[in-house]
């Protein structure tokens, strides 16, 4: 019987991909065959009595192996849904995909057909998950005019200023711009006809606020649009939860 493995990673895209290869690594060095014995825990946590627990120190030079291999070998839009399923907020999202690269590597790139396998699956459903809430966000960001730079503060539930920033560079190419996760304290800064930089551990603070253009814009757009006799607040809330309004103008006081 394969002796149970865990590996624990920092909470970030570089430490679960550094963990995945050392995962790799691990299944190439056993004698007996693979049977799902390695797991991947994301940040701290309690030591396990029935596993050896080893920590992954993020490695720039593996996590840059990992990629490369996915999407050489798998391409880019199994890596797409990856990625997708790594920036969910399921505690055992790293361990889900995985098990999913062992089979994706044994029977190629047309792994997301093979739904009947439970990992599979579990990594498809985390990325469509993932994939919903990022188009609604697309449409619930707002900027504010914070002087020389815009900024948009929000509080999704999954992981997505890394899945964004490319949108709203492609949109904005001649703004400064930054997307801050106040929970996940990340930050996407972008420098006008420049690439977009993630930033971790970003702690913005924003001081001075006031109502700019733009947030009475929004409120004298949506003022102006609704229709008082048709108003229906279960409506509203069904395609518009209340959590997505903190930081959407329109919706404050």
């Amino acid at each position: 019987m394969s002796e149970e493995m865990i590996l624990r990673c920092e909470d970030s895209l570089e430490g679960i991909f550094t963990a995945i290869y050392e995962a790799f690594v691990y299944k190439k060095q056993m004698e007996q065959p693979y049977t799902d014995s390695i797991s991947i825990a994301i940040g701290e946590g309690c030591m396990s009595l029935f596993a050896k627990e080893v920590t992954v120190e993020t490695d720039a030079e593996k996590v840059e192996k990992t990629v490369h291999t996915i999407r050489t070998r798998l391409g880019y839009s199994v890596y797409d849904t990856l990625l997708h399923a790594l920036c969910h907020f399921e505690e055992e999202r790293a361990s889900v995909v995985l098990g999913y690269l062992v089979r994706a590597f044994g029977k190629g790139h047309r792994i997301s057909e093979h739904l009947s396998d439970s990992y599979v699956m579990r990594v498809m459903e985390l990325s469509r998950k993932v994939e919903n809430e990022r188009q609604k966000f697309y449409g619930f960001l707002r900027f504010r005019d914070a002087g020389e730079v815009l900024v948009a503060e929000i509080e999704p539930k999954c992981n997505l200023v890394p899945l964004m920033m490319e949108h709203f560079t492609d949109r904005y190419p001649n703004e400064n711009f930054i997307i801050y996760d106040v929970q996940r304290k990340i930050a996407a800064v972008h420098e006008a006809y420049h690439n977009c930089a993630l930033v971790a551990g970003a702690d913005l603070q924003l001081e001075n606020r006031y109502e700019d253009a733009f947030e009475m814009l929004w409120k004298q757009y949506v003022a102006a649009m609704e229709i008082k006799d048709r108003h229906n607040e279960r409506c509203q809330n069904n395609l518009m939860p209340k959590w997505y309004r903190k930081y959407m103008f329109e919706h404050q006081n």
